[in-house]
């Protein structure tokens, strides 16, 4: 009983201290319950370092390195807590060094024409006659272009869009605040012309539905459009645009990320733009901009100063 306090404690703290999102929380929650369950006890005392390679080469044989890094990390923070509250004196994780060869997967990303094909199938649906369209037709095509329109123009993630709030969504000046991970908060800009009038076109039909709902996105019954709507919609869209890739509201963030790259833009305004934490998770689309990488050989190749071949 007494353990099973120091967890709900430790959620607790991790909820209200480190202001962590409900998705993290949740695999915390699996991941503890996880190692509790393989050692079948959860008197911490008893853990040592012995515990904790065993446990690793059990995950080992059912994980790839990238699950088995994620569980680890989620142990090691949870007992970094028990030492700070003095509920233990020694961490069994102390001098643990965990070797996993994590394999590198780029980040997905569509071409500019895939992203052409999918706003012009998008805006086609709002060209069909008023009168042969139901009001939530003609809310929902209109809401749909905004969602696409925002995804490319800021690179934010589908939680931060469904999660934008009307009173922070100043259209006036032109941009929006965004509560991203760990509730960090940045401002985005909103820096073409077609992004903004679609939010206007939205926001005017948004007004007549007299939804009290503080989200910028509502559905039909007036509520915080879903993440899993936002994944539904773009994938209707791409259905009728004939497109054979499979599209998921992250692709926008990647494909924003690599273009971006590809114009030249240096990678720390990249980090600042999409919020990440650390510069190495953006680093990751250095890999994948091979449109950038092709320019500065052909442009820059000390070869090219040599007068014979």
């Amino acid at each position: 009983m007494l353990e099973k306090m120091k967890l709900e404690q430790y959620f607790d703290y991790c909820r209200y201290q480190k202001k962590l999102d409900s998705k993290t929380l949740k695999a915390y929650k699996i991941d503890l319950r996880q190692f509790f369950e393989y050692i079948e006890q959860t008197d911490v005392d008893l853990i040592n370092r012995s515990t904790i390679e065993h446990y690793i080469q059990f995950l080992a044989c059912s994980y790839k390195a990238t699950s088995i890094k994620r569980k680890y990390a989620s142990l090691k923070t949870y007992f970094s807590y028990l030492v700070y509250m003095e509920f233990i004196s020694i961490n069994p994780f102390t001098n643990i060094r965990l070797q996993l060869k994590v394999e590198t997967i780029l980040p997905r990303v569509f071409s500019l024409d895939t992203l052409e094909q999918l706003l012009k199938t998008a805006y086609s649906q709002s060209y069909n006659p008023v009168h042969k369209q139901s009001s939530f037709q003609r809310f929902s095509t209109v809401r749909n272009i905004a969602v696409l329109e925002l995804l490319f123009s800021t690179g934010i993630r589908v939680s931060e869009l469904c999660n934008l709030t009307m009173e922070n969504t100043d259209l006036a000046n032109q941009k929006i605040l965004i509560k991203g991970k760990g509730s960090k908060e940045r401002i985005l800009y909103l820096s073409n012309q077609e992004v903004i009038t679609a939010m206007k076109k939205y926001v005017a039909l948004r007004d007549h539905s007299k939804s009290d709902c503080p989200h910028f996105f509502i559905n039909r019954l007036g509520e915080r459009l879903s993440e899993q709507s936002v994944r539904t919609i773009i994938k209707n869209i791409g259905r009728k645009a004939n497109l054979s890739v499979r599209l998921t509201p992250h692709m926008f963030r990647h494909t924003l990320a690599t273009t971006l790259l590809d114009e030249g833009v240096d990678c720390r305004y990249i980090q600042s733009i999409l919020g990440h934490s650390s510069i190495k998770t953006t680093e990751r689309y250095i890999h994948v901009s091979l449109t950038m990488q092709k320019n500065v050989l052909l442009k820059k190749h000390p070869r090219h100063h040599f007068s014979f071949g």
